[in-house]
């Protein structure tokens, strides 16, 4: 049985796609939907309702974030209630590209036997230009291990996405772009969050590449960074590659010839992974 958490998760790319067809398939065919729609109030009933219903909100609303989509997931969990129960908060723009309309919000599921039986959404309209700041996170010395996210940013010419760190660890050296996940927020959310603030560029996240964990110890032998890394395979989907937070350059290169750059030597393996996992 599919985990309600990967149904929500893709039921949210379904409507990135603007795939009606698809969203519908998800829903129970008696589902319940209460306020998910833009400028909506009222509660529908039945799958085939719930079906026009995104119909109308895609030709009413165009989503207006990178390459097209509509919403951001920025975290997905289950809910004390229990299982089945599961909460997206979401960020969207729609609109046309002169004036969007930024919205923040949350959406609570019941999945049963594999379906979204009810479904209920809480919004917001925010400023365009709010800006999210991040939770402080002690990355010296820390108390236990800290999780970390990137990816292998692959563009459609087969180009790889490399940054030059602007801090400690490999401080002044090319690697991949990548960061710490933050506290409630899921993977894939945290690595196209980090990938959109080190290189400009918005990101479709796909399959793990490969989990490892990297230690740093001083000369006295004490632990001074522990990350356990999730590396992730992206292909971009829209903005415009530059260099942002923690990093001093960003460039596009070829994955055959890094040896100008200086990568680590695990970071040309993770990369020949990527590359593998792309031409399955």
């Amino acid at each position: 049985m599919t985990d309600p958490m990967d149904l929500v998760r893709q039921f949210y790319r379904a409507v990135n796609r603007r795939d009606a067809d698809a969203i519908a398939a998800f829903y129970h065919p008696a589902c319940i939907v209460e306020r998910v729609f833009i400028d909506d109030e009222g509660v529908i009933e039945g799958r085939g309702v719930v079906a026009e219903r995104w119909r109308d909100e895609f030709a009413r609303y165009a989503g207006c974030l990178p390459g097209g989509h509509r919403v951001s997931v920025e975290r997905v969990a289950g809910l004390e209630t229990g299982w089945g129960w599961v909460r997206a908060d979401w960020l969207a723009a729609v609109g046309d590209d002169r004036a969007p309309r930024h919205i923040s919000g949350y959406s609570h599921f019941w999945i049963e036997d594999g379906l979204i039986r009810r479904h209920r959404s809480v919004a917001r309209e925010v400023p365009a230009d709010t800006v999210r700041e991040a939770t402080p996170t002690t990355r010296h010395y820390p108390e236990r291990p800290i999780v970390g996210v990137g990816a292998v940013v692959l563009a459609d010419d087969g180009q790889v996405v490399l940054v030059k760190r602007r801090h400690e660890p490999l401080a002044g050296q090319w690697s991949l772009p990548g960061g710490m996940l933050e506290l409630g927020e899921t993977l894939e959310a945290g690595v196209a969050r980090e990938i959109a603030e080190e290189t400009g560029l918005a990101v479709d996240v796909g399959p793990v590449i490969e989990v490892f964990d990297r230690i740093l110890v001083d000369d006295a032998g004490r632990v001074r960074y522990h990350f356990v890394l999730v590396d992730y395979l992206c292909r971009p989907r829209g903005g415009a590659l530059a260099a942002g937070s923690d990093v001093s350059e960003v460039v596009y290169a070829d994955p055959e010839r890094l040896a100008p750059f200086r990568v680590t030597e695990k970071t040309g393996d993770v990369v020949a992974r990527a590359l593998a996992i792309r031409e399955r």
